[in-house]
């Protein structure tokens, strides 16, 4: 359209309000314009109105399936938990799966604050605050939540022997709620299923993964529904009820022998 228009590129850019450099890209497929780059660049191109009307809808389909896509990080811990709270208010149905640590919902005070231990006072006492507003929403009897833990991120020693004993006693309290059901994989499961790291998994909408330096927000569907088929081939290598009770007893009798 240019090149028929016989405008060069710096004519162009100028009349649409952007660098020489950015209209390179864009014309080299190194740059998805936006919906306004686009809505410019056909007006002053003189393109036909059925030429218009095309490339601004493919404009805006385009970035709403980049939008679906974005992989977005939150530093800092508190901010993230205020993140997570929100999307928890909204979810029915809140799932979690952890390879070496005990998920935040089912810490216990003394475990906790070994986990923020690293952090500024200022910022524990905010992540604090946060996680203290999203374990309430544990109340509400019209919400699920469904926990797999690996029975190495129960024994993996977050503090003293003590400590770890009462934080899986802990954990044998917290599944009597009627609206929690956790699931430990043993590790003597013949187990088959490669998980690299934790995860959440609220609804059918949106996955978090804590990494070490942030925590990644993960909306697209097809993403999810891997999670979810993930989710659902551990949570059969999990042991409950009176089994799940034998092997928290052992695991906390173990800790105290240790220690």
């Amino acid at each position: 359209m240019r090149t028929e228009a016989k405008m060069t590129g710096t004519a162009t850019a100028r009349a649409t309000g952007m660098s020489q450099s950015k209209l390179s890209k864009i014309e080299n497929g190194m740059l998805l314009p936006s919906v306004t780059d686009v809505e410019r660049l056909v007006a002053e191109l003189a393109a036909a109105r059925e030429t218009r009307i095309e490339l601004v809808e493919l404009a805006r389909s385009l970035h709403a399936e980049a939008e679906t896509r974005r992989v977005v990080l939150h530093r800092g811990a508190h901010r993230h938990q205020q993140t997570i709270s929100r999307v928890e208010a909204r979810a029915a149905t809140s799932r979690f799966f952890q390879v070496n640590l005990v998920p935040s919902l089912l810490q216990s005070e003394s475990y906790l604050r070994i986990v923020l231990g690293t952090m500024p006072h200022s910022e524990q006492e905010a992540a604090v605050a946060a996680l203290r507003t999203r374990r309430s929403r544990m109340d509400d009897l019209a919400k699920q939540f469904v926990f797999v833990l690996s029975e190495s991120a129960l024994r993996w020693r977050m503090g003293s022997a003590e400590l770890m004993a009462e934080q899986v006693e802990h954990l044998a309290a917290m599944q009597r709620r009627p609206n929690v059901r956790l699931g430990v994989v043993p590790w003597s499961a013949d187990a088959n299923v490669v998980a690299l790291h934790g995860f959440h998994i609220y609804d059918e909408r949106v996955v978090t993964v804590s990494v070490l330096t942030g925590n990644a927000t993960i909306t697209d569907p097809l993403d999810v529904r891997e999670y979810l088929g993930l989710f659902s081939r551990l949570e059969r290598l999990a042991v409950r009820g009176e089994e799940l009770q034998g092997l928290l007893k052992r695991i906390a009798e173990d800790h105290r022998r240790l220690g």
